[in-house]
């Protein structure tokens, strides 16, 4: 039992404290990801954080944007000293709408943009907003259209049963490789308040063709209902979608930006596009829970939209980076699994960079390899979480994990090494 456990037995706490304490799978990411930075032990394999990489080409780059803004006195002392509006300063969102027209294709306004303390504070909004009880007292649900799904968006919405989660059909591209698509023809929409997709899919990497992406958008379109489109590794930046057709903004959709996946995490920045009215809901919810947004991301985001920063590092850095690194680790994960004699498969990742393996043959459940993993010092995520509203049975829930291949060659390896033992063990 843990701390939190023993205080909660000896307190009474509301139902929503309890909704989002038990089980809950972003927390855990959390956690480990900070214990695994803050222990120094040569042997700890950090495969199962979000963590962007170090890159010294794109850390100079930000060093030098910080000089740029702390140079100057003035703006040094707004920075820290001033509080901005709830979604931004209308100056500076102008200048965003300004810039991202023409890479989103439309012609957007200050009207249209909103920041927060990173995308997840956005869709902790966002999520409630658009599900759950609604106004005229019918109950409205999140639909997935396609998972697994994002760890992040299951456990931020207030009521219980809000997501509606629709099982993917499987492809399979080769003997250890397999890809998910959306399954028009079981997809229900059915009490949808509004449709969730990643591009690309957290975790596994789908980025979603252009016609399931029409697909998804008119289901929206034809019940009326907003179409959730998470940007996060997606274009403008950081752009991870491999040979995909960028997303364009249509009306309907909300997209999400963040700074944190071209290696920004610790500055707390996303940008939300959308219409007006959704912009303005946005804004009575930052005032509520934040107050203003941060001043950091602003002042960054001015000197890349003046400089043309971010398009350009995505797109002759962060690309063929995390592409190398991908050939990298599957080159890696297949040598190792094979000389273990391990059933797996993993999905053909199109970008982002994760990995999601399935090992058909475990005895165990994910989460109890997750706990064996732990024990050796190889930190991975365990892919039940990853199923939010998923009401039927399905094999992947059960034998799926996901590993980042943004870490070091040897440390990819060891733990490569490490997962096949124990997964040979419990395949035996």
């Amino acid at each position: 039992m843990d701390s939190f456990e023993i205080m909660t037995k000896s307190m009474l706490i509301s139902r929503i404290s309890d909704k989002i304490s038990r089980s809950n799978g972003i927390l855990s990411l959390m956690s480990d990801l900070s214990d695994a930075t803050s222990i120094h032990n040569p042997d700890l394999v950090r495969l199962g954080g979000g963590n962007p990489a170090h890159l010294p080409e794109a850390e100079r780059i930000f060093f030098d944007a910080m000089n740029e803004i702390t140079k100057d006195p003035l703006r040094t002392a707004s920075l820290l000293g001033d509080y901005s509006g709830p979604i931004g300063n209308k100056d500076i969102r102008s200048l965003t709408a300004s810039y991202l027209s023409p890479l989103l294709g439309a012609n957007l306004s200050a009207e249209n943009v909103a920041f927060f303390n990173g995308s997840q504070n956005a869709f902790s909004y966002l999520l409630n907003a658009f599900s759950g009880t609604m106004q005229d007292g019918s109950f409205r649900q999140i639909c997935l259209p396609i998972v697994p799904e994002y760890i992040g968006y299951a456990d931020q919405t207030w009521e219980e049963n809000v997501f509606l989660a629709n099982i993917p059909k499987i492809e399979s591209i080769s003997q250890n490789r397999f890809r998910y698509r959306i399954d028009r023809k079981t997809c229900s929409f059915t009490n949808a308040g509004a449709l969730l997709i990643s591009r690309p899919t957290n975790p596994t990497g789908n980025v979603l063709s252009t016609d399931d992406l029409n697909f998804v958008y008119e289901k929206a379109r034809e019940h009326d209902i907003p179409l959730l489109v998470d940007l996060a590794y997606g274009n403008p930046f950081p752009n991870l979608i491999g040979n995909a057709d960028p997303v364009k903004y249509l009306p309907g959709m909300i997209l999400s930006l963040s700074f944190s996946k071209v290696g920004l995490p610790g500055v707390r920045f996303g940008i939300i596009i959308a219409e007006p009215t959704t912009i303005e809901l946005l804004s009575a919810f930052g005032a509520t829970g934040n107050l203003s947004s941060s001043n950091l991301g602003t002042e960054l985001a001015r000197i890349f939209w003046e400089q043309n920063t971010l398009v350009s590092l995505s797109n002759n850095i962060l690309r063929p980076y995390y592409e190398s690194k991908c050939e990298e680790a599957l080159a890696i994960l297949d040598e190792t699994f094979q000389q273990k004699q391990i059933n797996y498969q993993i999905h053909a990742p199109d970008g982002g960079f994760f990995l999601w393996i399935s090992f058909p043959d475990l005895k165990i459940s994910n989460q109890e390899l997750y706990l064996l993993c732990k024990e050796r010092n190889v930190y991975i995520v365990s892919g039940h979480y990853f199923f939010p509203g998923l009401s039927s049975d399905f094999s992947h829930k059960r034998n799926c994990i996901r590993l980042t291949y943004s870490r070091d060659k040897k440390e990819i390896a060891r733990g490569a090494e490490i997962i096949a033992e124990i997964v040979a063990k419990t395949c035996a």
